[in-house]
């Protein structure tokens, strides 16, 4: 890959023989946001920099194969004095629920992601929407930085990379994907492993907690919509993070748009996934979300019938050409 892919005022802050860094992630991070983290992390860390990783909620256990995961913390408050601040795969400044304000005084704050609608709030942005993958991106950064792709760092992007592209399923992927992730193999990624990790690790009573879920999943009267609603403590949060759902009503074979949503904590966090006909990104945006084209969410208030109701709304005024609300 060519340096010139990547723009000279990224390279810069991170092109220093040494420095201190915060790998920042987002709320209920996930394998998108913690593979290009930690990936970038260890490879700055490998050059002599002095970095730490971390963000409003813990890591996800089903992802504690991920190398150097053990080292993301769930940070109440962000300390200051960093070089630089790096946030991945997060448009919203939000979602860090302030740590990035804490930490930015003094830093540079270096925006890497390949969703659209991303804030531009960093002061160097690199926001690039023909990516499939952010993980995509940071391979191109260390590529051009000249940092070495260790086995470790592979694992970390190509499971970013995976997860971010549905099993390299969405529509979003490139040739270039593919490109990428044969060099992340080449340089020591296992994608049977990755898989085997990601997909083949449930507990055996999460097989009735999946039954439990899929039973409440519904069909619009005409096929186009499915969605599942969630009530708080049907079942564990942690199978909910560690389960795609959403895949499950969206692979029914007439359906445009599908719908989850997950009650907590008196709110209903939603996710939306399309098969390319309905933008599902500009619904996220009318309740001040955001995404891509075919997968995109926000959360909004309950109770979770008047939220799932709302929703529905929305997206079958997106389906039929109406207003988004």
């Amino acid at each position: 890959m060519s340096a010139a892919l990547v723009p000279a005022e990224v390279l810069a802050p991170l092109g220093r023989a040494r420095g201190r860094a915060l790998m920042l992630g987002h709320v209920h991070p996930d394998a998108d946001v913690l593979g290009t983290l930690l990936a970038l992390g260890l490879a700055l860390e490998a050059r002599g920099w002095s970095v730490e990783w971390g963000g409003p909620h813990p890591a996800p256990a089903y992802l504690g194969f991920l190398p150097g995961i053990e080292r993301y913390r769930r940070l109440e408050r962000a300390a200051r004095g960093w070089d630089v601040v790096v946030s991945t795969d997060c448009p919203n400044p939000a979602r860090t629920e302030g740590l990035l304000e804490q930490a930015r005084p003094g830093a540079v704050v270096v925006n890497v992601d390949h969703h659209a609608d991303n804030r531009r709030y960093g002061d160097v942005n690199w926001i690039e929407p023909r990516a499939a993958a952010t993980g995509e991106m940071v391979f191109d950064l260390l590529t051009a930085l000249g940092d070495p792709v260790t086995p470790a760092v592979a694992t970390n992007l190509y499971t970013a990379i995976s997860t971010d592209t549905g099993s390299f399923r969405y529509s979003n992927v490139t040739p270039k994907t593919f490109t990428v992730a044969a060099a992340l193999v080449t340089a020591g990624a296992d994608p049977a492993a990755v898989a085997s990790a990601l997909f083949e690790r449930r507990e055996a009573r999460a097989i009735g907690w999946l039954g439990e879920a899929l039973g409440r999943v519904r069909l619009s009267d005409d096929g186009r919509v499915a969605w599942l609603a969630l009530p708080a403590g049907v079942v564990p949060e942690a199978f909910v993070e560690a389960e795609d759902l959403v895949n499950y009503p969206r692979s029914v074979a007439s359906v445009k748009v599908a719908c989850l949503l997950r009650e907590r904590d008196g709110e209903v966090k939603v996710s939306l996934r399309a098969k390319g006909e309905v933008d599902v990104q500009r619904i996220a945006a009318g309740f001040g979300g955001g995404g891509h084209r075919n997968a995109a969410g926000f959360t909004m208030s309950g109770p979770l019938d008047r939220a799932t109701a709302t929703v529905l709304g929305a997206v079958e005024a997106a389906i039929t050409g109406g207003p988004s609300r």
